[in-house]
């Protein structure tokens, strides 16, 4: 997915409040850090994220067509306006979404209420990306190059699917294919992530079963299949993890977004 239609696809989600929406433009890995609350959020807790300030925003955002490309993504800037005014006449702010890309979906998110100029957006890009990766790191001979190592092979890896898909998979084994200890993968997984291994698993195996699930007719899913096919070990398995990452059972999953 280009820059444009991401960029496009993104306020459109966002302006309608569509979660569903806005997560299928996320990467698994994804965050997002509001810069004037000084909060990140990332994994299974955006949709949660996403519905509760949603809820309460009474705004809605016109972007700029000119979009700022940068090395690794895009700078979009946007105007504020109230919802009781559709027209767009009296601005409420200014901001800018300094938005990664990986794989053609969004890493990370930063946003910024600012009006600043184009080269000066280019340097909050570069600090929004270090905002991202900033680590508290444990005494456990973790530098800051290792955890961007393993954080980036987990992405890759949830990106190709292939790894989670396996139903024998152990935190060992995985942590071999990253190439780092167990001891350091969990604390990626669980100080930076915020998730457990098997929490990070069920989640991708999830992500990987909405595929199955709608690009076929309703009354074509075989959800033992998918179950199969997705590494879950049941469908109650998968069940729960469609729960825990979208709020739905596999089967309403299906029944709300499938063809």
């Amino acid at each position: 997915m280009g820059r444009e239609e991401l960029a496009e696809r993104y306020f459109t989600a966002w302006n309608n409040k569509d979660v569903s929406g806005l997560l299928k433009l996320m990467h698994p890995q994804g965050s997002y850090y509001d810069a004037f609350w000084g909060e990140i959020c990332s994994g299974s807790d955006l949709s949660k994220y996403f519905g509760t300030n949603f809820a309460i925003d009474t705004r809605w955002y016109r972007p700029d067509d000119d979009i700022i490309a940068t090395p690794n993504g895009m700078v979009i800037r946007y105007v504020a306006f109230d919802r009781d005014d559709p027209e767009g006449l009296e601005p409420i702010l200014n901001g800018a979404e300094v938005i990664t890309m990986f794989d053609g979906l969004i890493m990370t998110v930063s946003d910024f209420y600012c009006d600043p100029d184009t080269v000066e957006l280019v340097e909050i890009a570069k600090l929004a990306e270090n905002q991202h990766g900033r680590l508290n790191i444990a005494p456990l001979g973790l530098s800051a190059k290792s955890s961007a190592h393993i954080k980036r092979r987990l992405a890759q890896l949830a990106s190709a699917n292939t790894v989670f898909l396996d139903p024998a998979l152990t935190v060992t084994k995985l942590a071999d294919i990253v190439g780092c200890s167990v001891m350091h993968l969990f604390h990626i997984l669980e100080e930076e992530k915020q998730t457990s291994f098997l929490q990070f698993v069920d989640e991708c195996r999830a992500r990987y079963a909405t595929t199955l699930l709608t690009d076929v007719p309703n009354d074509a899913i075989r959800i033992e299949q998918v179950v199969e096919q997705s590494g879950f070990e049941s469908v109650e398995a998968l069940n729960r993890a469609f729960q825990a990452t979208f709020g739905l059972s596999g089967l309403e999953y299906a029944q709300q977004f499938s063809q």
